[in-house]
């Protein structure tokens, strides 16, 4: 009953986004694959030789942890484009949804339902965490199978028209691997942007009025009397930016590093996130959450 009731919340939580969780992926997945074909088409003579070179000599892709971290960047390079956008879509949809429900009143509804307000809560933070970006991920997944198809219709032109086999380099691309790499980083994107989505839920419950800037102006302000502070006392640095920029920047040495670290590069992506990940953040997400449940049950109205 409780696995219905999830479900079921996951659903209407979809359905009052269903027009920008479907025309933006479809919009996305659209230029990721005109772009690349048009540019192809619009090749001259000269480059067409250029790209019938590269591809006939193999020797430098011969390697095949080489091999599988190419088309692992190709992949991310392929799915950023969607995760970047469906942020943009989690950030919005975190600081509304507990607002928007006051301000149309439809929480007297909700809550005359026989579900309790920890569930909703919990329904609201798995939508924005999990599936909203796991909808943008499915559409990236389909442009890339859609590459991949494109990619063997090419081989087999290649192979058949101009005698240059390129079958052999398919098994050593661990696609569907790479695949899995980057659906299972998901979880740990989650985790660890999981304290600035407990913050915005807590600035919707709380907000009257803009709850976005209820959500920017607090750390803002802090950051101002920060740098006031440091300014007047001399100090050489500044605590709390430096710990934003730190926890929520990746930095370019992350992944190099992680490289390094890592034998199989297809745990390169999870490595990097879970770094990333913090015991204080974590701690400071699940206080986010509680007042956000606090607010619900003693503060409903606007």
């Amino acid at each position: 009953m409780k696995v219905m009731q999830i479900f079921m919340g996951v659903r209407k939580e979809l359905w009052e986004f269903k027009k920008t969780l479907f025309w933006m992926p479809l919009l996305i997945g659209i230029f990721m694959i005109a772009a690349p074909l048009l540019k192809l088409l619009l090749l001259e003579g000269a480059q067409i030789r250029v790209v019938f070179e590269g591809v006939s000599n193999t020797d430098n892709l011969n390697n095949v942890q080489g091999l599988t971290r190419l088309f692992l960047a190709t992949i991310m390079g392929m799915f950023a484009p969607f995760i970047l956008v469906g942020l943009v879509i989690q950030l919005y949809y975190f600081t509304t949804c507990l607002f928007d429900e006051r301000r149309d009143q439809s929480i007297y509804f909700w809550r005359s339902l026989p579900v309790s307000d920890a569930q909703n809560i919990m329904v609201k933070l798995l939508t924005g965490a999990l599936v909203v970006p796991a909808i943008f991920m499915l559409a990236a997944t389909l442009v890339v199978f859609i590459f991949v198809l494109l990619g063997l219709l090419g081989c087999y032109i290649l192979d058949v028209g101009y005698d240059i086999s390129l079958w052999e380099l398919w098994g050593n691309a661990n696609i569907f691997s790479n695949m899995t790499s980057v659906w299972t980083s998901l979880f740990f994107y989650a985790l660890w942007m999981f304290p600035l989505f407990s913050w915005l839920m807590l600035a919707s419950m709380f907000a009257n009025k803009a709850p976005f800037l209820w959500a920017v102006l607090p750390v803002a302000l802090l950051l101002v009397i920060e740098s006031y502070i440091t300014n007047y006392l001399k100090l050489d640095s500044h605590f709390l930016r430096e710990a934003l920029f730190e926890y929520f920047a990746l930095a370019k040495e992350l992944i190099p590093n992680s490289i390094q670290q890592v034998g199989t590069p297809k745990f390169i992506l999870i490595s990097a996130l879970w770094n990333k990940i913090s015991l204080i953040g974590t701690a400071l997400g699940i206080g986010f959450i509680y007042l956000t449940y606090w607010l619900r049950v003693n503060r409903s109205h606007l």
